[in-house]
């Protein structure tokens, strides 16, 4: 079986991800987190404690950067990089604008990554782009942190209209409770985003319209999970396979940031390859999920 290394298991991600591993005809062989660590390896026997992403490189054939820290991921993923290993690199990516274009070189260099949010993939709303709707408007929502889950909301606007988002306008929002603004696809549809903190994260909606009868789009996480390992896991497991665009990777976590800077603008539009590279409106390490 394909040897899988786990880095920080703060998350849900990967007790729900370890056995959607197995079913792929992969196993959990190394983590790297000191604290919850031994849980896992008492649900996987044989699974190794590692001390260092050297270690956990040597120990496994793709890496998962999990956790929720994304202030983190793209030093990580520098040093498995270095040592050959693909990676999954979880959402968000990372925080920055110039972190993300790094990763993205880096993706469409020598480095295989792949990752990001499950809802990019949901085949609820993958099947309604391969039937051909083309919506006007799509309007996404979510309750939670407005970049950690929002990322999951913009995720799904993509999967119903295919990569493409091109420039953000924000309308409104407190960055550490909310954000509400309006994304351009290059197709042409008006995508409309609101995140909110609620008591109760999650509830990723998407309503399409085409000037006739709304449609609604509500993914079920018991499928967006599968769909998201058994897409992106068997494409880092094999060499020859074709790799996503970097462009497309981080698309999603720049939108947002694009829309958090035209909020410091008055509300102008910002396209997401002019967004200062240092532009940093939410910090990993204070998430309030």
């Amino acid at each position: 079986m394909t040897g899988v290394g786990m880095v920080d298991l703060s998350t849900s991600h990967p007790t729900i991800f370890a056995p959607i591993l197995a079913e792929l005809g992969m196993t959990v062989r190394a983590v790297l987190d000191a604290e919850r660590g031994p849980a896992i390896q008492r649900a996987y026997p044989g699974t190794r404690a590692v001390d260092s992403l050297a270690a956990l490189a040597n120990a496994c054939e793709i890496a998962m950067l999990l956790g929720a820290n994304w202030d983190e991921r793209l030093a990580q993923l520098r040093t498995l990089v270095a040592h050959g290993v693909p990676v999954f690199v979880d959402k968000p990516m990372a925080g920055t604008a110039g972190e993300l274009r790094e990763l993205a070189a880096l993706a469409d260099g020598s480095a295989r990554i792949d990752g990001g949010s499950a809802l990019r993939v949901a085949p609820e709303a993958v099947a309604l782009r391969e039937s051909g709707y083309r919506p006007d408007v799509v309007a996404v929502n979510c309750a939670g942190h407005p970049f950690y889950y929002g990322v999951h909301a913009v995720a799904l606007a993509t999967a119903v209209l295919g990569p493409g988002l091109v420039a953000a306008r924000g309308l409104s929002g407190d960055p550490e409770r909310s954000i509400v603004g309006v994304l351009e696809h290059a197709g042409g549809t008006e995508i409309r985003v609101s995140v909110a903190v609620a008591d109760v994260a999650g509830g990723f909606v998407a309503t399409v319209d085409t000037g006739g009868v709304p449609m609604r789009v509500e993914p079920a996480a018991e499928a967006f999970y599968p769909a998201l390992l058994g897409d992106t896991m068997t494409r880092l497991g094999a060499p020859n396979a074709d790799r996503r665009p970097g462009a497309e990777l981080v698309e999603c976590e720049l939108a947002l940031i694009a829309m958090a800077c035209s909020l410091t603008r008055g509300g102008a539009r910002v396209a997401l390859d002019a967004v200062p590279a240092d532009f940093h409106p939410w910090r990993g390490s204070a998430l309030r999920r």
